[in-house]
Order: C-alpha cells, then structure tokens, then sequence
C-alpha cells in the first residue's frame, strides 16, 4: 500500500499539483523557507544493528553482516526514534537542511509548488514551478520534481514533469522516461554528487524546450488498432504466474498417480485463485483505461486517435482511480511506473 502524508506535511503554493489536501498558501518561496512551514527539517541517521543471541546483544557487523539502520529523529507528532528501514553499510543519508541550501539558488527563480513527506518520513517531495507551455494544443503548467528515498528503496531524483491546466492531472513521465533528470545513489558520495549536480541544475533547464517537443510529437500521429494493443500491454502486463503454478501446469494423473496429483491440485488452488484474481484486476484496470481513451476521443478530437491520447488516457486513470487522493500513488510506486511504460510504448511509435 502507497505511503500516506506524514502527518500535516504538505505544502502547497495556491492550488497544490498532485491532489486538493493540504496547507495552502499564495506566496513564492525558496526551499528553505516552504520547508519551515511543512516541518519536513527532521535529520535521519544510520546506526549500527543489532541481533539478541544467548541473553546478549550482540552487533551484526561482528557477525559479518554488512547494514546500518536508518533511523528518523523524533518530531513534535511521532515523538520517538523511529527505523525506517535496515540497508547496507555504505548507505549514507543527506538531511534536508542540506539538499535546501543546494536547491535555494534554483528555487529563487523557480519558487516552490509543493512539498511534502511520506511515511514517517522516508520520502519526500519538492516540485518547482517551471513556467508554462503549450504541448499538444492544451495549456499545461511545467514543474521540476525532486524526490528522495530515505529507506533505501531508491534514489534522490530531480525529473521535468508536466501538468494538463485542463484537469489538473499529474502527468508524471517517470524517471526512466524523463529527458531532464538525475537520479543520485545513497553512497559516500552523495553529499558531493548533489552539490555538483544542483549547479548543473540551470544546464538541465534548456532540456526543457526538447521534453516539450517530445510530448508534443505524440499528437501527431495516428494509432492503428494494433498499436493500442503494444501500448496497452506494455503498460498493463499481464501478472506473471506463480512458479507453483508453472511447474504444476504441466503434470498430470498419469505422471505422478492420483494421490500425488490431488495433493498437488490441493496445494495450488489458493494460488491459482489469486492468480486469477490478479488476472482480473489488471483487465479490469486496462479496460477502465480503453473506456477512458475513448472518451478523451470524443472530447478532444483535435487529438483523437493519437498516442498523445492514449496516453491521457492511461494517466488519468492511474491518478483517478481508487486511491488517487494519496499523493504517493502519483509519486511514487507502480502508478508511476505504469504511466513511464505507457509514454516510452507511445513515444516509441512515433517514428
């Protein structure tokens, strides 16, 4: 289940981008000063781990074992040490405190859209307000996104996300599909890594009449039948079966007798039931997202029939479907790699 806003930490400058929650307030600010007013300051550390054997603890690193935990300082509402997560030892933290003052000079020109953190703070999320533009003959506003995973699951990111005026929806492209990004690994480097990068960040910035004409290539072309079905798939694979399941397709009575083979069928319905569940609910979803292209067809038929509107579609029901209201479903997580698949499958037809 996607992660949740860690308590009231969320800000948002006039109408907040990913979801209608949260503080507002009508003022431009750099990241240091919207970091005040969302409380996302709090420090995270690693510290070494621990295993209880015989009545003592005892280090894992004296056992050989190579991981720290991440550990997130007590705040006004979770007022206890709290462990995020336990990864390997060359893991290294950068605070928030820092990652602001490398991203004030940016931000003073391009002020804060929307910040917030995660969990009990293992991300957290900075937009940018990037100006505006017109792809596709819609009016979108234009953001920088910056991310970081404080739980090892990934990186710290900065990616050029754009946003239909029309619906508000979030049309993030993912990291792997994004022309202007940088993702930074949690090594020992980290600290330099972002210095530098932040600097280059001004450089990154001229990517962005390129991104632009990118996603404005998307509205000319015209889809074939089969094409809907590669980008489909593409975004919507099926769910891969259980490896249970897989070695027991193929064996019958014959080959193992009656008892073993009952005993087999036994032991894998409750997989092949949720199996099947699965199976039904990635349908159901790409169903949705059919019903959905044809209805942005029938409403913008300047666009209709192109890969542009396929992939409207598939991003809106990725953001509106149950769950949207989380900002993390947009963020983070499968939602987003559904709708990076879908680009790069549409984008990939326009040859």
């Amino acid at each position: 289940m996607a992660a949740s806003i860690f308590g009231e930490r969320f800000f948002g400058r006039r109408q907040p981008a990913w979801h209608r929650i949260g503080t507002v307030m009508d003022a431009d600010m750099t990241v240091s000063q919207a970091m005040q007013q969302v409380d996302v300051g709090f420090e995270i550390y690693t510290t070494p781990t621990y295993v209880y054997i015989d009545g003592e603890y005892v280090s894992t690193e004296s056992l050989g074992a190579d991981h720290n935990a991440i550990v997130r300082e007590p705040t006004s509402d979770d007022p206890q040490h709290r462990v995020l997560s336990v990864v390997g030892g060359q893991w290294t933290p950068i605070q928030t405190r820092d990652l602001a003052g490398y991203l004030d000079p940016i931000s003073e020109k391009f002020p804060v859209e929307t910040m917030g953190a995660l969990g009990h703070g293992e991300k957290i999320f900075i937009t940018l307000d990037a100006g505006e533009s017109a792809i596709a003959g819609e009016h979108h506003k234009l953001y920088y996104l910056v991310t970081d995973h404080r739980d090892g699951t990934g990186a710290l990111t900065i990616a050029f996300t754009p946003v239909r005026v029309v619906c508000q929806n979030t049309l993030t492209t993912g990291l792997n599909s994004a022309k202007v990004s940088v993702a930074l690994k949690h090594n020992k480097m980290i600290q330099a890594d972002t210095e530098w990068y932040t600097r280059l960040f001004s450089r990154m910035l001229t990517s962005q009449d390129q991104v632009i004409a990118q996603m404005d290539r998307l509205s000319h072309y015209t889809l074939e039948p089969e094409d809907i079905t590669v980008v489909m798939n593409t975004a919507y694979p099926q769910p891969s079966r259980p490896r249970r399941l897989n070695l027991a397709k193929d064996i019958s009575q014959d080959d193992v007798g009656k008892e073993t083979w009952l005993t087999i069928i036994n032991d894998t319905k409750h997989l092949q039931d949720e199996y099947e569940k699965r199976v039904e609910a990635k349908n159901r979803i790409r169903n949705a997202a059919l019903e959905r292209f044809h209805v942005f067809n029938d409403e913008f038929p300047d666009n209709a029939n192109t890969p542009w509107a396929l992939w409207q579609a598939v991003v809106e029901t990725e953001d509106y479907r149950k769950g949207w209201q989380n900002t993390a479903s947009a963020l983070f997580g499968e939602r987003a790699n559904i709708k990076a698949r879908a680009f790069k499958s549409a984008l990939a037809l326009c040859k």
